[in-house]
């Protein structure tokens, strides 16, 4: 499944090393589904909100909000979101993992292993995470460039 919460670390490495070839900053994005699925996956335990129907019986039938299928996906959306170049490649390529992400959480519903708030807790748990560690990495990638520009002018010989 694409959007099972192990695919999204694959899919967040995948996106580093393409982030690479355009010079921008990669780690943000293979760094960004694991986070989702640790939060993801301390809330489960913390909350223990069974799962809808005869899915409450199952072997992990109390680990229903929030929703990881749905976070790590997400979370390598809006990191790369934040950090990919305004390109028609890269909208496509994530208007596909959105549309993706959005059918995987439909099929998480009718399924039956969450309800449609676990989806929507997954989604703002995703998209909070992914956003953070996108912008935290602008952030760093403006203050190494600005650092730098510095550095060339104070090493330059006065006129």
């Amino acid at each position: 499944m694409l959007a099972s919460p192990w695919a999204a670390t694959v899919e967040g490495l995948a996106a580093a090393v393409a982030l690479r070839a355009s010079g921008r900053p990669g780690l943000p994005a293979a760094l960004a589904a694991p986070s989702a699925l640790m939060v993801g996956n301390a809330l489960k335990r913390l909350i223990a909100r069974p799962r809808p129907g005869l899915a409450r019986f199952a072997r992990k039938g109390r680990e229903s909000f929030p929703s990881t299928h749905v976070a790590g996906p997400l979370a390598v959306l809006a990191c790369v979101w934040c950090l990919a170049p305004r390109t028609m490649g890269w909208r496509a390529a994530l208007g596909l993992g959105a549309a993706v992400t959005v059918v995987a959480a439909r099929e998480r519903v009718c399924a039956g292993e969450h309800r449609a708030s676990d989806v929507v807790a997954g989604a703002a748990l995703g998209a909070a995470i992914g956003i953070a560690v996108g912008r935290f990495a602008l952030a760093r990638a403006r203050q190494r460039t600005s650092d730098g520009a510095r550095d060339r002018v104070a090493q330059e010989p006065a006129p």
